[in-house]
């Protein structure tokens, strides 16, 4: 017996553990591949509101938050507020839920709040958003 026929179940082991690790890998690169997402990015905060309100009315199956998400979604339309591509994100999802497909609309607003992770905003501006958000800030209006 050779020392290179000592090696062979090592190389073995190393190339079956290389070949897991390339099978594993190839679909999670996939995944993650950024020109994989099925939702665009969104371009501003208040399309990134209207999101989230989108999610929130396909998992409650609230009509009227849905007809305010889509009044607001057609005034950022018509403001250029939104690309071609949230405009149609949006109305896809929409569409979805008045069919009364809230099931499968609520699993298309959440993937698209997913898609969002990691790519930004376009308008980094959130302080206004957070300036009432003090600890000890009394709300308006009530006194303590």
């Amino acid at each position: 017996m050779t020392s290179n026929d000592e090696d062979e179940p090592g190389r073995s082991r190393l190339r079956w553990l290389l070949g897991i690790v390339l099978l594993l890998s190839v679909p999670l690169t996939v995944i993650w591949w950024p020109g994989c997402r099925q939702y665009p990015a969104v371009t501003s905060q208040e399309s990134l509101q209207h999101m989230k309100l989108l999610y929130a009315a396909c998992n409650t199956r609230d009509t009227q938050t849905l007809d305010r998400v889509e009044k607001g979604v057609e005034r950022l339309t018509q403001e250029g507020m939104l690309s071609p591509a949230e405009q149609q994100a949006f109305a896809r999802i929409i569409g979805m839920a008045k069919a009364g497909d809230w099931e499968r609309a609520e699993q298309a607003a959440f993937k698209f709040a997913q898609d969002q992770v990691g790519q930004g905003n376009a308008e980094p501006n959130h302080t206004e958003d957070h300036a009432n958000d003090k600890k000890g800030a009394t709300p308006k209006g009530k006194s303590k």
